[in-house]
């Protein structure tokens, strides 16, 4: 295994131990019925990520949050299933992802994160 391979193989193990330790399943206020590794302390995480992780070139972790405007198009997308149904949808910048999850619960056809 080349180093470029190893570095990566490291990477993610230490994203992996850090969504272990730091976060748990959850159900977002805003979307009960969608579930996702969130963290419960901003703090802890954002500090776990800048101390451990960013040595590895790993960014901080957006991912972590149920964003109040994520959660309110997931919402939205959950409740008018026809904006997404059969479409293909591209979410970019998402955070958590919650707009991505609730457009494929909605039956997009192709969902992209």
């Amino acid at each position: 295994m080349d180093s470029t391979m190893k570095a990566v193989d490291d990477s993610k193990t230490a994203l992996r131990r850090l969504i272990e330790e730091q976060t748990r399943l959850q159900n977002p206020p805003l979307t009960p019925e969608l579930r996702f590794w969130g963290a419960d302390d901003y703090a802890e995480i954002w500090s776990a990520t800048e101390d451990r992780l960013e040595a590895l070139g790993l960014p901080p972790p957006f991912w972590a949050f149920a964003w109040p405007g994520g959660q309110a198009l997931a919402r939205h997308l959950l409740d008018h299933a026809e904006i997404a149904q059969g479409k293909r949808v591209l979410a970019i910048a998402a955070g958590a992802g919650l707009e991505a999850i609730a457009a494929a619960k909605s039956g997009a056809a192709l969902v992209v994160a």
